[in-house]
């Protein structure tokens, strides 16, 4: 039993900077987590990088070393070390790449992919189109507002609208008296977006 824990621990310790990366990425992202297994390969693929920019790191520092300016030895601890600013780094660099759009949208212009970056059409649309919306609510009322807040997709979670105006079938326009509403998305049909 003593030798199977002398070598799981090694083995952990390497592999958990790929799993800090991955739960740092779904964590601050709208994706939804995928099934165990599906953790294990992201988490697997994150620590296949992170060692490798680590093993960059080390060369990079022991020539920088033999050079004339050391900062102190290259060890197990430092390997820790900097393999814990890598995950972190990373983690926090895919979220951002994902949130912002940038490499997808990137692709599009290249006609490499119609994809983007987003986890559903639903959560692109409102990620991408900063404007006022009406929420044709599923009792044929309308709510006219700005959505501060949405759900990732359009089965579940709520929409937080700010300045929220109820349309009456006149197309009157009445104020529903909160700064903020919440509207379970269930309830939506479909939303309009207003024109610029």
């Amino acid at each position: 039993m003593d030798d199977l824990v002398k070598d799981v621990i090694p083995l952990l310790q390497y592999l958990i900077p790929g799993f800090l990366s991955t739960w740092i990425f779904y964590s601050l992202t709208a994706f939804r987590r995928p099934d165990t297994f599906g953790q294990i390969v992201q988490a697997l693929i994150f620590t296949f990088v992170i060692q490798g920019a680590v093993l960059g790191i080390g060369v990079l520092c022991l020539w920088v070393g033999s050079q004339g300016f050391s900062l102190g030895q290259w060890n197990a601890k430092t390997e820790t070390g900097w393999a814990f600013v890598v995950s972190l780094s990373l983690g926090l660099f895919f979220c951002r790449i994902v949130s912002s759009d940038k490499l997808h949208g990137w692709l599009r212009t290249r006609n490499l992919t119609k994809q983007s970056s987003y986890p559903s059409e639903w959560f692109s649309s409102f990620a991408q189109y900063h404007r006022l919306v009406t929420l044709h609510l599923t009792d044929d009322r309308r709510l006219f507002g700005w959505p501060a807040q949405w759900p990732p997709e359009s089965a579940n979670g709520q929409f937080v609208m700010q300045n929220p105006r109820w349309l009456k079938s006149d197309g009157t326009v009445v104020p529903s008296g909160a700064e903020f509403l919440l509207i379970d998305s269930a309830k939506v049909q479909w939303v309009e977006f207003s024109p610029l």
